[in-house]
């Protein structure tokens, strides 16, 4: 019986192609967008699921509360680590990572020269206990228990050395010191908020062989024993920080206390200061996973609108079944298989475009895609179900539709009420309108907020201006560096600083002393003496720093006053004005610091935050970067002069240089790759709505051909038919744009709400998207009744 459903409702296919090849196509990119997002969704929600019992392994934080004010770090300090595996029973095993890449990047030379790398950690003998990538080469056990040694990605033996697998027992140069590879590890995964392409033994560093309660620079990370008491290990570990930092902290007005958050929901959980990876808002999830299955029911809509369309073009063969003997249930069965060939043409269709266009989807999304997951039992099942889901749901209706119908009504010239099925189009057209329009509404809006973000004046000069890497040992030759870029008018300025001014995060803290009787925590920029003078910042009141202006160092060595530069927020807080605040004490970080000048606001953190409180001051030794203001004019001329320089002075260091402007742009890459991702798939529930709308206004011309044909022998213009035709769809396209303005509305609302500094949306954004798809609808509709009207009227009239 289903052999004859399937060989009938092929046939039936194949009669009737652009019925066939309308569903085929829409229900194809439905499909292919599904699955694509489906895949992203997988890659975001599973962020650091591939570890073993990696809901075991917690991340711990410190959480600092000073006058009512909280700061919560992901670092810790050194000792943390040692002191959970002794002290806390409910720790199985701990471990920890210090990014060395937050401080500078490191010279590797592996025989053939210096290479500058980023992707370089420290990290303890116990680090792959808890991160357990697969070892591709090496001994197992303890990597990395004795000084200098060191472990490889996969990838960074690729690029030193030819036989990436043998070498294990090679020494590479880290920064000239001798490292000595003990291992080489598969990389690591994209959906990992660790990632690291060099991983060096931890006790090689001083901390490390003698661990210390402060600083805070690392992160720390345990695994727990199974079925761990939650309660008792939160006891322990606030009487553990009680008994090393409590009483040191409350000492400098500080109340401290060590969290810890699920290691599976750090990326899409709360940030943090200075965390390792920029995360990601789970919300973002949610409105992919809806696009995802708006898009799905968009194509089974078009089915469903073509199909009941159809309906009164397959009433007389639906009448010559049932007189001949077909009950109800055979009939219902031969249109269900129709729907069941169209959903299993768009699957395969729509696996095979997967596959090619992968690269497109992961240039989109800016993540990685797994097609191998569709392959797995799960992929599969969700594939299947995927199948019948849409040949059920779209079949079902027309199904029933056209297997209820009566037979003396069936065999009749025309269909009326209930059948027809008039109702459920509109009411379906409305809802896809209203998918179109709302998906257009929320790409405008999101690519506002981040030309905004783009445009704002961020309070300081960031075009034309170069950063280069920093290192520790590059100090003394850095005058001469300094002084001849000035000579070869390569550069106007050149600072050193310890963060690039777009993402500043160092805390420090101003307590009562001096003239200030207030505790205040806020962000500090370590710099040199032209720092104002490079990034062309705005003093309100005050001066520039000088070079008699001493530095931290020196003021603590001589028991000595140092100058610094606060912003307008720091001055509010500290409840002063911009003109009283020049030339009052401070103390900053016990040390009484004098207040020589006021800037605007800048914003050196993301647009997501609030500018806050921000101290500069002179502490070129913390210096991570160095910032080059250059001239006017050819910027490649300039940074020729500059590599001429730098070679000249740092022969042994690549020339490797960042433009500021292109590392704020990438400071919201995560929001590009969903404005992109707004972008495709608006433009694609557009082009599957105007896929179904093309198929209705076919299958209405082609019922009206004959008044078409009538009303142009009376004399009719193509644009009067156009007039009739189009008059329902758009009284349809306005009730469905009343609906998508307060989506827009919401949305707007919704998404703005992630940003502390937003952009103003204009009623035109919703003007602008109505038209457009009205636009498109209107030519969709316009191509086919040009065709219709182009007919001669002597052919389709010669019946009458």
């Amino acid at each position: 019986m289903w052999k004859n459903y399937l060989k009938v409702s092929f046939r039936n296919l194949m009669k009737r192609k652009l019925y066939a090849g309308i569903n085929i196509l829409g229900l194809t990119v439905a499909i292919v967008s599904f699955l694509a997002i489906a895949l992203y969704v997988h890659h975001e929600a599973t962020y650091d699921k591939i570890y073993s019992d990696s809901d075991r392994v917690v991340r711990f934080a410190q959480k600092f509360v000073r006058s009512g004010e909280e700061q919560v770090v992901a670092m810790t300090p050194s000792a943390l680590v040692p002191a959970l595996m002794e002290e806390i029973e409910e720790v199985e095993v701990a471990t920890l990572i210090f990014d060395y890449s937050i401080f500078s990047s490191v010279l590797i030379d592996a025989g053939e020269g210096n290479r500058e790398e980023t992707k370089f950690a420290f990290v303890d003998e116990n680090f792959f206990e808890i991160f357990d990538l697969e070892l591709l080469a090496g001994a197992e056990g303890k990597l990395l228990a004795a000084p200098n040694q060191i472990v490889l990605t996969f990838s960074a033996a690729q690029r030193y050395f030819q036989k990436p697998l043998l070498a294990v027992g090679n020494t590479i140069k880290v920064d000239s010191k001798d490292y000595q590879v003990t291992g080489i590890v598969s990389d690591f995964p994209s959906n990992s908020h660790i990632d690291f392409d060099f991983l060096a033994s931890f006790i090689s560093t001083r901390h490390g062989k003698e661990p210390q309660w402060s600083p805070a620079n690392y992160y720390s990370y345990a695994k727990l024993i199974p079925n761990s008491d939650r309660e008792a290990f939160t006891s322990k570990l606030d009487q553990l920080v009680e008994k090393y930092l409590g009483e040191q902290l409350r000492s400098y007005g500080f109340e401290v206390s060590i969290l810890y958050q699920p290691l599976t929901s750090i990326y899409l959980g709360d940030s943090q200061l200075k965390e390792m990876k920029p995360v990601s808002d789970i919300k973002n999830l949610y409105i992919f996973g809806s696009v995802a299955f708006l898009l799905i029911i968009i194509g089974i809509i078009n089915y469903v609108n073509l199909a009941t369309a159809e309906s009164t073009e397959r009433n007389k063969e639906v009448g010559l079944r049932k007189v001949l003997g077909a009950d109800r249930p055979q009939l219902f069965g031969q249109f269900i298989s129709e729907s069941m060939i169209l959903s299993l043409s768009g699957v395969i269709f729509s696996l095979l475009i997967l596959y090619l266009l992968k690269g497109v989807f992961e240039e989109f999304s800016g993540v990685s895609m797994n097609l191998e997951l569709l392959l797995s039992p799960l992929g599969i099942l969700l594939v299947l179900s995927l199948m019948l889901s849409i040949g059920l749901f779209s079949g079902f209706y027309p199904a029933l539709i056209l297997s209820g119908m009566e037979p003396l009504r069936a065999l009749g010239k025309k269909i009326t009420g209930f059948a027809s099925g008039a109702w459920l189009r509109r009411s379906l057209v409305v809802f896809q309108f209203f998918v179109s329009i709302s998906l257009l509404l929320s790409t405008f809006i999101v690519k506002k907020q981040l030309d905004f973000m783009q445009t704002i004046n961020l309070g300081y000069e960031r075009e034309e201006v170069v950063a280069l890497n920093f290192h520790y040992n590059m100090g003394e030759k850095y005058s001469a560096l300094k002084s001849e870029l000035e000579r070869t008018a390569a550069v106007q300025s050149t600072s050193l600083t310890n963060s690039l001014p777009i993402f500043i995060q160092a805390g420090y803290s101003i307590s009562p002393g001096g003239d200030n009787d207030k505790d205040l925590m806020l962000t500090g920029f370590a710099v040199d003496h032209e720092i104002v003078k490079t990034l062309n910042l705005h003093l309100l009141a005050g001066v520039e720093f000088s070079d008699q202006d001493i530095n931290q160092t020196a003021a603590y060595e001589e028991n000595a006053e140092m100058n610094i530069i606060l912003n307008q927020a720091a001055i509010r807080e500290l409840g002063w004005t911009v003109e009283e605040s020049v030339g009052r004490k401070v103390n900053f970080n016990g040390l009484i610091s004098n207040v020589k000048g006021v800037v605007q606001d800048f914003y050196f953190n993301s647009l997501h935050n609030q500018v806050g409180p921000l101290v500069i001051f002179i502490q070129p030794s913390e210096a991570n970067w160095i910032l080059a203001k250059l001239p006017k004019g050819n910027p490649k001329e300039n940074l020729s002069k500059m590599e001429d320089v730098w070679k000249g002075v740092y022969p042994e260091r690549p020339f490797a240089f960042r433009f500021l402007d292109e590392e704020y742009a990438q400071m919201y890459q995560r929001e590009q790759n969903v404005s992109r991702i707004f972008q495709l798939f608006s433009g694609i529930a557009i082009f599957i709505a105007s896929m179904g709308l093309f198929g209705l206004v076919s299958y209405v011309a082609m019922r009206r051909t004959r008044e078409i044909s009538i009303r142009k022998v009376l004399g009719a213009k193509a644009t009067d038919v156009l007039k009739i035709l189009s008059s329902d769809f758009f009284l349809l396209l306005g009730l469905s744009a009343m609906f998508s303005i307060g989506f827009g509305l919401w949305f707007s609302q919704e998404w703005l709400s992630g940003f502390a500094y937003k952009t103003d949306i204009s009623p035109w954004i919703y003007v602008l998207a109505i038209a457009f798809v009205g636009l498109i609808a209107l030519l969709t509709i316009g191509y086919r009744t040009t065709k219709v009207f182009l007919q001669n009227p002597a052919k389709t009239l010669k019946d009458e």
